[in-house]
């Protein structure tokens, strides 16, 4: 008998009643899968969601892989710079099918790997499918400097960065690499969010990397306003920013490479981005901790 239902996940069927709820419900983690790796992750009202954003939004798929592609080559400049820890806020589910497919191999923790062998990564999400996904993928024969996945919320930022350094997998004594991509639009309360990175910036070691995506208005207002309404439709709160409140998350933070931060439209921010002359639906900056800390 199969017990399984799309991408290898339980049949919702054979589920408990409070586990059936929680699958009929959209996830923001889980439709974001479709828009990567066409929703392999997916349940049938994640499936709904993501296309309906599809029809408003066409670019979002692109939008997607600008991200993704991003990531991919900030984390090998990090890595090639000699950062050795990274702490991934918001990791999302393991795309299924990067081993197989090139294409798709975008997992912070084996770029970072290629790179660096002996470096070490943290995966963090608040999603309980991600993180149990997340722990069955990432963590696989591993061995001691491999992925560990952990549960928590990015705006309890201190209780977080306690149990981080609780695992012992990172030390909050040298450099670390930390990545929110696409994570913050999610979170829609401005204060709560400026608190939350505040709260990150005082807490990292001088020298770690701050890197940022984030969607915004002035790159694709109508177009993101139109997934706006379709995410609030379907319960799930989604929040643009202007590019100057992106700015204020980076707090004082200079620019990876010195002077002011350079925030700019994320295709745009890596000169070997194969989408850089596309259009991009967010900003992107990567920020340094510099050595007289900062004030705020």
């Amino acid at each position: 008998m199969n017990h399984t239902g799309p991408a290898g996940l339980p049949d919702a069927a054979l589920l408990p009643a409070e586990a059936r709820e929680w699958l009929s419900r959209p996830s923001a983690a889980r439709i974001a899968t479709v828009w990567q790796d066409g929703g392999r992750n997916a349940y049938p009202a994640d499936l709904d969601v993501a296309n309906r954003v599809l029809e408003v939004f066409p670019r979002q798929a692109d939008a997607a892989a600008i991200n993704r592609e991003h990531g991919r080559l900030t984390a090998r400049e990090l890595a090639d710079r000699g950062i050795g820890q990274f702490l991934d806020l918001g990791c999302g589910y393991p795309l299924l099918g990067h081993i197989s497919e090139p294409g798709l191999r975008t997992e912070l923790g084996e770029i970072v790997h290629d790179a660096s062998p002996l470096a070490r990564v943290v995966h963090v999400d608040l999603e309980r499918g991600a993180v149990a996904h997340s722990r069955a993928m990432r963590t696989a024969d591993a061995g001691s400097h491999g992925p560990v996945v952990l549960s928590g919320d990015i705006l309890d930022t201190a209780n977080l960065l306690d149990a981080v350094q609780d695992l012992g997998h990172l030390s909050l004594k040298r450099p670390i690499g930390v990545f929110v991509h696409d994570v913050l639009p999610w979170a829609v309360d401005d204060d709560q969010v400026l608190a939350a990175m505040a709260c990150l910036r005082r807490r990292l070691p001088v020298g770690s990397v701050l890197s940022i995506t984030h969607s915004s208005p002035e790159l694709a207002g109508g177009w993101l306003a139109g997934a706006q309404r379709v995410l609030r439709q379907a319960g799930i709160p989604y929040r643009p920013r202007p590019r100057s409140l992106i700015a204020d998350l980076f707090g004082d933070w200079p620019d990876l490479d010195g002077g002011p931060l350079r925030l700019v439209p994320t295709a745009q921010h890596h000169d070997e981005h194969s989408r850089r002359s596309g259009p991009s639906a967010a900003y992107a900056g990567v920020a340094v901790k510099p050595l007289a800390g900062e004030s705020r």
